[in-house]
């Protein structure tokens, strides 16, 4: 399976899955969950999260909480984006939490987050591609080319 995932939200994993169906790849990923939970506002064009159980031979987005559900061994391809200007993150986060109605730090959560995902790749050693967000729209050709493998 290949795993598109992120140091936090914000960072540019809806976008990816966006440009990945745009360019027919197999993709496991609903656009809008809820309006709670995806607003439409956040992402116009859609979150594409995880439906149900990650599949195999399919892209999906899984947050670093989930990723030790999953035996690194199936992992083919594993994306992983963060961004570089923090408080640009930040802002971002904080904007998204209030579609949500949420209300926690942003700083601690990209703590949280990160650490999760940082740990994950130490304790498992597996292969990945780190793209930054502001590199994207450069990037994105070699993202797809690297997810279609």
């Amino acid at each position: 399976m290949k795993i598109i995932t992120a140091m936090a939200p914000r960072c540019g994993t809806s976008f990816v899955m966006q440009q990945c169906i745009k360019a027919k790849l197999p993709v496991n990923g609903i656009a809008f969950v809820n309006e709670a939970l995806t607003p439409h506002t956040g992402n116009p064009d859609g979150y594409f999260e995880m439906q149900g159980e990650p599949q195999t031979g399919q892209i999906q987005k899984v947050w670093p909480v989930q990723l030790k559900e999953i035996d690194p061994k199936n992992i083919s391809a594993l994306l992983v984006l963060d961004r570089r200007d923090k408080q640009a993150l930040f802002a971002s986060m904080e904007q998204q939490a209030k579609r949500e109605n949420l209300d926690y730090p942003v700083e601690q959560a990209y703590e949280e987050i990160s650490r999760t995902l940082k740990d994950y790749l130490l304790k498992t050693g597996i292969a990945h591609k780190r793209v930054y967000t502001e590199d994207l729209d450069t990037e994105i050709d070699a993202i797809l080319a690297y997810l279609a493998r």
